[in-house]
């Protein structure tokens, strides 16, 4: 038995462990925001939007990217009404060829691309058996396998200056399955993994590009327009504000898995040694069972 390769690597974790434990209840140092040059996909609207006005207000030069033009264009006027640079570009991004095409063009008008937000998501709201085959599709498209061709597109310029940031904007719905959102669960499920996997691929590079990702609780965006939270006092729908500021913060702190409440990391827990019977009678009480029973979602525009 090798101590260096077999003894020192466990030392090593038990002081890491015990390293966590002790700086929990102190502050983390934030790293500054300042000049990075940032793409958002989803920008044109919700989280998206918030992100973009927040983070140009911190001195990034913010790159908007939304399927809808209309609703991108007043975002980077309103950045730039603020002070603040933004470039906008109408993009699909469960569209391979638009993403890879896109990204060149950001890159030419605010130089190379320093963050990365994985934030455009679509949500069906249907049980399986009613849910449109193509819909199942475009969902996982939008909102996990798009994050495949927005980090292909940016990684290598960030591996090669050994700086940047990744942010998967998953949900805890990728954890903590519920009824009618199947397709919207798997996919979730998926952009989580996906940074999760990237994070061990850049650990063992020996990269400096911190890979995180969110998943929060509902949002009060319009996206889940409906939905009612079963517990409020324990779990209540988020405001748009609060996620936004956790998510700059999470990416200053250079965090990787975010839960959000922390409430969920205790859940996610629970739900590896509960009984799935037992499991399953909790978030029947908690609320998730019938959470999305008044769905109404965001009605497209005429």
């Amino acid at each position: 038995m090798d101590f260096s390769e077999d003894i020192l690597p466990i030392f090593i974790s038990l002081f890491q462990i015990l390293q966590s434990v002790i700086c929990w209840p102190f502050p983390k140092a934030k790293k500054d925001l300042n000049g990075e040059v940032v793409v958002i996909t989803g920008a044109g609207s919700g989280i998206g939007a918030l992100l973009a006005a927040k983070l140009a207000k911190m001195g990034c030069v913010v790159v908007a990217w939304d399927i809808n033009e209309e609703v991108l264009q007043s975002v980077i006027q309103q950045i730039k009404n603020a002070g603040g640079k933004a470039f906008g570009f109408k993009c699909d991004v469960s569209d391979r060829e638009q993403v890879y095409f896109t990204a060149k063009e950001s890159a030419k008008v605010a130089g190379d691309v320093t963050m990365l937000i994985n934030n455009a998501g679509i949500v069906g709201g249907k049980n399986l058996l009613e849910t449109d085959d193509e819909m199942v599709k475009k969902t996982f498209e939008v909102n996990a396998i798009s994050h495949f061709w927005t980090t292909k597109a940016f990684l290598p310029k960030m591996m090669e200056k050994n700086h940047g940031h990744i942010v998967s904007i998953a949900s805890s719905l990728g954890y903590f399955a519920a009824p009618k959102l199947t397709d919207y669960c798997s996919s979730k499920a998926a952009a989580a993994h996906f940074a999760d996997a990237l994070s061990v691929e850049l650990y063992k590079a020996k990269s400096s590009v911190n890979v995180t990702w969110v998943c929060p609780y509902t949002i009060s965006t319009g996206m889940f327009k409906g939905v009612f939270a079963g517990r409020p006092w324990m779990c209540n729908v988020f405001k748009p504000e609060f996620v936004a500021d956790q998510i700059i913060q999470a990416i200053q702190e250079n965090r990787n898995k975010v839960f959000l409440p922390k409430l969920l990391d205790i859940l996610s827990l629970l739900k590896e040694v509960l009984p799935r019977e037992a499991m399953m009678t909790f978030l029947s009480w908690f609320g998730v069972l019938d959470a999305m029973n008044d769905f109404i979602g965001r009605k497209k525009q005429a």
